[in-house]
């Protein structure tokens, strides 16, 4: 037991030695960006301020979290929107007098926005909130991180160049400012060397070797042209990590003027920073989930990291979050258990005792040729794909979808790099709403059919089939998908007023419509009362719209559909309804008045006395409304005639009653005598008073005896009926396909 928990241990600290290597660069990194708009000088403050981030959090992570084992790094992206900030207020006068007189304001403003936002990762965690931050659009995720990418690349260049700042980088380019060749050469050598040092995959950080290659250089060339002006270097960090507490000074920075006069810029930096941490950071857990085949709880990790940036803010630190490629390194090393946090933080402690040195001789453009690959390696890779996706061509729609999704992303790109991460924000957010309204609003109609096209389950005679086929159009069947809600109702009453004038009847099927607005009832309100007054029709086949959604509709003011009969429990009655009311106005008559036989398409080529014939052998027999004509049990009939009325076919499953089949006067119905023995699927109900002749199978029999030749008339002529009605149902079962 003692040797297996030695190993442990020794694993353990294996991995936390690894990941404490893999994590310098970055914290260098990190720190060459923080303060970056303060000047040079600044460096070693940034720098010491990733090394509490990291120690910090590592801490934090190791008391309260609960997964396995999940590393956590500062943040350059996260540092990058304090360097925003930063650059904003510090031209302030009174921040620049607090500057002079105490060194700390754009250490107070840095930590001030950090705290907002562990506070905000925080209050998400504990309010079990925390999957909200993942309903952050994508494509405003991809342009923040793009443009804190290009951002701290266009803040680099000048150190690369060895220039003063940002605003000396256009006249270094038309040559009003000199460059520092030496310092350019550098850079590029130590950004060649990270990008090698990648593609050999080895266990040395690439990165680690970009600075140790450049420094080498930088320090021979410093012996082989001494007089020569290389460049400058960090200089000398403090030993350790410098943990002052800053809650007295945040206090007294919040509760001056200064705060209040910049306030919104702050909280919104905050905030901004709380959901591009949390995002990252539940991203980064998933990974780990693959590791150790274990879920994890997305709100106790917003909670970690929240407490890891207060904890970071309250003593000058940098922004944490989440690492998966750290997490990684460490569980190849060997670390399995949350001790490897503590042994982490140790572990930084140590390095940052014995690097201090060391990291003061690392030239500033060689930090520069590294912060900028490791930059540009962290553009978003979605961002590479839609790139690459432009030139595949494809289906319009596709393309469509490429183009929107990547000028969202150019967008708030440009904002986050010329404008400032608010605006960013307001506008990504504002591009991502239209651009759902709008594809809400393209696919909000699925399908549209005609009754050419789709009948009902209703069976008819010949003559009102061949009356459908042609005048089927002035019936439209328009299939509505998604929420039905102010962005989406526009396109379906222009498409029901415009498009679809030349139809009659509109059948607007809701079966899918996932919910609705008072907007899209209102929509619906207004269609119907245009629709009566041109004299048109609009039905309502609303089947799932049950209980309390279905009176919604009546309480928002659609009340005449309801009380005019026109809401049906499925598409098939509203569409079998739709069919009875064009057959009325075209006068095909089908079941207002009893029929003889000589309308029934099985008595074709059948003379009088033949029709009379099979009367006689027939059985009158009559039905009330809402009367089971067939049961599912009882023995099988024979050949049924309906000479008035009509019937429904009922399948009942579950509590719920489906007609898969509807019959009107001039129908033939029949059993199978072979299935005698099995129980019906269906039962027939009268759903209209009704009367049926009924040949029995004694009767049949005996026809088929005595007349065979009206016998073979009669089954020819079934024959054909049969035949149609496998057209009919073809069309049936690709209804229920798409239902």
């Amino acid at each position: 037991m003692k040797s297996a928990r030695l190993r442990s241990i020794t694993r353990d600290a294996t991995g936390a030695l690894a990941g404490a290597l893999t994590v310098v660069p970055i914290i260098l990194s990190c720190g060459a960006v923080l303060y970056e708009s303060m000047g040079a000088a600044w460096v070693t403050a940034g720098i010491s301020a990733a090394f509490v981030a990291a120690v910090v959090a590592a801490i934090v992570t190791a008391l309260l979290g609960k997964t396995p084992l999940h590393m956590n790094s500062p943040k350059t992206t996260h540092a990058a929107i304090l360097l925003g900030l930063i650059a904003s207020v510090a031209t302030d006068p009174s921040f620049a007098s607090a500057n002079a007189s105490g060194g700390v304001a754009p250490i107070l403003i840095a930590c001030t926005a950090l705290l907002v936002s562990g506070i905000v990762q925080t209050i998400l965690g504990a309010s079990r909130l925390g999957l909200l931050v993942k309903f952050v659009p994508y494509p405003v995720l991809a342009g923040f991180i793009n443009g804190f990418a290009i951002q701290i690349i266009l803040n680099q260049l000048p150190r690369a160049l060895d220039i003063d700042g940002p605003e000396e980088l256009l006249r270094a380019l038309n040559g009003t400012v000199l460059i520092n060749w030496w310092a350019l050469g550098f850079a590029l050598v130590s950004g060649a060397f990270v990008v090698l040092a990648k593609k050999r995959s080895g266990p040395v950080p690439a990165a680690l070797i970009g600075l140790f290659a450049g420094t080498a250089i930088q320090m021979l060339c410093l012996r082989l042209v001494p007089d020569e002006d290389l460049g400058a270097t960090i200089g000398a960090l403090p030993p350790g990590i410098p943990l002052i507490l800053r809650m007295t000074d945040i206090l007294n920075f919040v509760s001056s003027a200064d705060f209040y006069n910049h306030a919104a810029v702050i909280l919104a930096t905050g905030i901004t920073i709380a959901l591009v941490s949390s995002i990252q950071s539940l991203l980064s857990i998933s990974s780990t989930e693959q590791l150790f085949g274990a879920r994890h709880n997305s709100n106790r990790e917003l909670v970690v990291q929240g407490v890891s940036n207060i904890a970071s803010a309250l003593f000058g630190g940098a922004p944490s979050g989440g690492s998966p490629n750290i997490t990684r390194i460490v569980h190849a090393s060997g670390g399995r258990t949350g001790v490897t946090n503590l042994m982490y933080a140790c572990a930084l402690l140590a390095l940052s005792y014995g690097l201090s040195q060391v990291v003061g001789h690392i030239p500033l453009s060689v930090m520069a040729g590294v912060v900028i690959v490791t930059s540009a390696e962290a553009m978003d890779k979605w961002t590479h794909q839609l790139l690459r996706a432009v030139g595949y061509g494809g289906h319009s729609s596709t393309r469509r979808e490429t183009f929107v999704n990547l000028a969202m992303v150019f967008v708030v790109t440009v904002l986050v790099v010329f404008a400032s991460v608010l605006v960013a924000l307001g506008v990504g957010f504002a591009a991502a709403l239209i651009a759902f309204i709008y594809r809400s609003n393209a696919q909000m109609i699925r399908r549209i059919q005609h009754a050419t096209q789709l009948r009902s389950r209703t069976r008819r005679s010949r003559a009102s089939v061949e009356a459908l086929g042609q005048h089927g159009r002035r019936i439209a069947i328009v299939e509505l998908d998604g929420p039905l809600f102010f962005g989406s109702a526009e396109r379906v009453e222009r498409v029901v007023s415009d498009e679809l004038s030349g139809s009659d009847w509109v059948l607007l099927n809701l079966k899918r419509i996932s919910h609705f607005d008072s907007s899209g009832v209102l929509m619906l309100k207004r269609l119907d009362e245009l629709l009566v007054r041109s004299g048109r029709r609009l039905l309502f086949a609303p089947r799932h719209f049950e209980g309390r959604r279905r009176k919604s509709l009546a309480e928002w003011g659609l009340t005449k559909p309801e009380a005019e009969l026109r809401v049906f429990d499925s598409t098939d009655a509203a569409l079998s309804q739709a069919e009875d009311e064009l057959l009325d106005k075209l006068a095909v008559q089908e079941c207002d008045q009893e029929i003889d036989l000589a309308a029934f398409p099985v008595t074709q080529e059948m003379n009088d006395d033949e029709r009379a014939l099979l009367l006689s052998l027939a059985t009158r027999r009559s039905f009330a409304a809402g009367e089971i004509v067939i049961g599912r049990e009882g023995p099988r009939g024979g050949l049924l005639l309906l000479t008035r009325g009509r019937l429904s076919a009922l399948w009942e499953k579950d509590e719920k009653t489906l007609r898969t089949a509807s019959y009107r006067a001039g129908m033939a119905l029949g059993e199978i005598p072979s299935m005698q023995e099995r129980q019906r699927l269906v039962k027939l109900v009268a759903d209209t008073p009704a009367v049926l002749l009924e040949l029995s199978q004694d009767a049949l029999a005996h026809l088929r005896t005595t007349m065979p030749g009206l016998d073979a008339k009669l089954m020819r002529n079934l024959s054909i009926e049969i035949g149609y009605r496998l057209c009919d149902l073809l069309e049936t079962i690709r209804d229920l396909e798409g239902d």
